[in-house]
């Protein structure tokens, strides 16, 4: 990606270009999307595409940025605080949400932003389970990871009657003693 700048016009362009793409996979797979349409939708350039983007994963790297960083890369306690903010940020968001994360629109990112879910929840228990082996804390993760991805799915397709805080506390209270026991024993 190229250098980011604090000039406001190449923040509003940015903006638009980032605005486009998530308008165009509204309606259209990720495969299906191109550079030439994103820059007749956000009217510019495509010159003025490439002086910001290497190229379309790049721009959808930086279109995801808000959603990935709800998943802290890093942090302290409970390897699963972060489901609260994830279902309030989907709730916020859910007319993007559901295109992309169901019906696969969000092409690549789709699959970072599951790991990048995963990797947290490693790295916790990283810091916070030393009495696990390393492949029990692999294994732990996988499953914590899998689970929450699978209700995030599963409230986006058919939870609409279920709050985002409802959802958030119903995964940790299915989760949570099981990951107790397992921690701790």
């Amino acid at each position: 990606m190229c250098p980011t700048s604090v000039d406001p016009r190449t923040i509003r362009t940015r903006y638009r270009l980032r605005g486009a793409l998530l308008d165009l996979l509204r309606t259209r797979a990720w495969d299906e999307v191109t550079v030439a349409e994103v820059v007749a939708h956000a009217r510019c350039s495509r010159s003025t595409f490439y002086a910001h983007y290497e190229d379309l994963d790049a721009l959808l790297a930086d279109a995801f940025l808000g959603a990935a960083e709800i998943v802290p890369a890093t942090g302290q306690g409970h390897c699963l605080a972060f489901v609260p903010g994830l279902f309030e940020h989907l709730a916020q968001h859910r007319v993007l949400a559901e295109p992309y994360l169901l019906a696969g629109r969000g092409g690549p990112m789709v699959a970072a932003f599951r790991e990048r879910i995963n990797t947290h929840i490693r790295e916790r228990l990283d810091a916070t389970a030393p009495s696990l082996t390393e492949p029990q804390r692999g294994e732990v993760a996988a499953a914590l990871g899998g689970a929450v991805w699978a209700v995030v799915i599963w409230w986006l397709d058919h939870g609409r009657d279920v709050t985002p805080t409802d959802a958030a506390a119903t995964v940790l209270t299915l989760l949570g003693p099981g990951l107790s026991r397992v921690t701790h024993d």
